[in-house]
């Protein structure tokens, strides 16, 4: 059972420990990159790199801990603010060009609401915070808090090997009970 919660919780004294851990390694990948960068200029861009996303990985991290090991994540609700779908799916852009990888992003309704509704796939709000099938619908989108983790990852269906990935790769927050931490 999903715990949807509308604050975080607070962190624990272990977390507090575990934060000042983590800020201390980011603070000094952070000033090994600066003493790559003096020592040898654009020649060292890869330790450079590793170590800003790693302190970048860190810094994240740290944050996840100062709410409890949480992070926001969107859900969609119903007028009186129950949740009514928690998770976002993604498909191919059927209308945009092939090699774009452009996608569509859709709230799934239970099998109740969409008999209801007569439908079962309802836009994401997108940028605006407005749709019209949500107002129709009478849903909206808040934020709840999950359990969630980081980790640097690369966009899904990018070609990301070698030195190219080094391009590609960004530090990513993830729910935990959708995914597993690796």
């Amino acid at each position: 059972m999903v715990a949807y919660l509308t604050q975080a919780p607070a962190p624990s004294p272990e977390h507090l420990a575990e934060i000042a851990r983590l800020e201390a390694n980011a603070q000094d990948q952070r000033r090994r990159s600066q003493e790559s960068f003096d020592r040898c200029d654009t020649d060292g861009f890869l330790s450079q790199w590793a170590n800003d996303i790693g302190a970048e990985l860190n810094a994240r991290k740290a944050e996840l801990l100062r709410n409890g090991g949480y992070a926001r994540f969107r859900v969609l609700c119903d007028a009186a603010g129950n949740v009514v779908a928690d998770r976002i799916h993604e498909f191919a852009d059927r209308y945009a060009p092939e090699w774009s990888n452009a996608t569509v992003k859709r709230w799934r309704l239970p099998d109740d609401l969409a008999a209801k509704h007569g439908r079962k796939w309802v836009p994401v709000a997108g940028y605006s915070g407005k749709s019209r099938v949500q107002k129709k619908l009478e849903l909206h989108e808040e934020d709840r808090w999950f359990r969630a983790y980081a980790k640097i990852t690369t966009p899904r269906g990018a070609k990301s090997t070698g030195l190219a990935g080094c391009a590609n790769a960004y530090v990513g927050t993830f729910r935990a009970d959708l995914h597993t931490e690796h």
